[in-house]
């Protein structure tokens, strides 16, 4: 099992590099109201004001939690109740701080952009935002997603077919909704039922505390191993947020439970395939010639038979 092992973690380093180191996440928790989890390799950790986020990070809160996290370039990102979000690897772009690229499945965020900075992406399974010197607020939830611009211009690019449809822009004031596969709508003003559920805190903007965690590096508390059920949703996601999980979560294949789990749902990530299985990638051995090959070999060895000198 240990030389099978071995073998599926080198598949995965191969078939699914992970992040340049270029790719960092100059992040860190600097506001923490109630708990808070962390999924980081294939543990699950108790988040805590000071942790730093780093690539592949899936950040997770319950219904009655908020959380403030402040990049180096100075975005400031609020994750309110029952976010579940991926911190994905960005490259920088024409030498800014690299993007702050994140995969939300469900919840509120709020995010406000800095002067300068690169852009910040907020992808999801209707639509991806990208906002830069602006201010913006979301709810992603199954099947709906509702923004509001708060501040500056919002871009919404719909998920349509294999790709993004052409980017809408939301003016300071404007609100965007989807269903659904429905087209979304854009009106001139926010919906009040969106204001009156959106988190309290999420109506003003938040202090800035990054000074104060400069120099602490805190280190979250490991709460134990992730169950499958635990990263389901992450797995069954799109192609390219679900395949850099591939590497991260190789080594729970060890795991009878979380490798028959793997297994019984293949088809919803047929990625593992390889690393479940790798001895179906193995090139295939023509036995006969391989079997010529010997009996040459076996010739020319010493003491070997040899066809008789004429």
């Amino acid at each position: 099992m240990h030389g099978r092992l071995v073998l599926a973690l080198a598949l995965a380093c191969m078939a699914f590099p992970g992040p340049a180191r270029a790719a960092s996440l100059p992040a860190v928790v600097t506001l923490l109201e109630g708990e808070a989890s962390l999924v980081r390799g294939t543990a699950r950790y108790a988040l805590a004001e000071g942790v730093r986020i780093q690539p592949g990070d899936i950040v997770e809160l319950p219904a009655k939690a908020l959380v403030e996290i402040e990049f180096a370039d100075g975005v400031q990102l609020g994750l309110g109740p029952e976010v579940r979000v991926l911190f994905q690897a960005s490259p920088a772009q024409g030498g800014k701080t690299p993007l702050v690229d994140l995969y939300f499945l469900r919840g509120w965020m709020k995010v406000t952009g800095a002067k300068g900075a690169a852009p910040a992406r907020l992808g999801s399974p209707l639509a991806s935002l990208t906002v830069s010197d602006a201010t913006a607020v979301a709810r992603f939830d199954a099947g709906e997603l509702a923004v509001f611009a708060e501040s500056g211009e919002v871009a919404v690019s719909e998920w349509a077919g294999k790709g993004p449809a052409p980017a809408q822009r939301l003016k300071a004031g404007e609100f965007y909704a989807r269903k659904g596969e429905q087209k979304g709508t854009v009106a001139p003003r926010v919906a009040p039922a969106f204001v009156s559920a959106m988190p309290v805190s999420f109506r003003d903007n938040l202090p800035s505390r990054a000074e104060k965690f400069r120099a602490r590096d805190v280190a979250p508390k490991r709460l134990g191993e992730v169950s499958y059920a635990e990263v389901e949703p992450w797995l069954k996601a799109p192609l390219d947020v679900r395949r850099p999980l591939v590497r991260q979560l190789t080594p729970r294949i060890a795991d009878a439970e979380f490798r028959g789990a793997l297994v019984a749902n293949l088809r919803a990530h047929p990625e593992w395939d390889p690393i479940l299985f790798p001895e179906k990638y193995k090139p295939k051995v023509d036995e006969k010639a391989q079997a010529d090959a010997e009996a040459k070999a076996e010739e020319k060895a010493p003491g070997g038979s040899r066809a008789p000198a004429r």
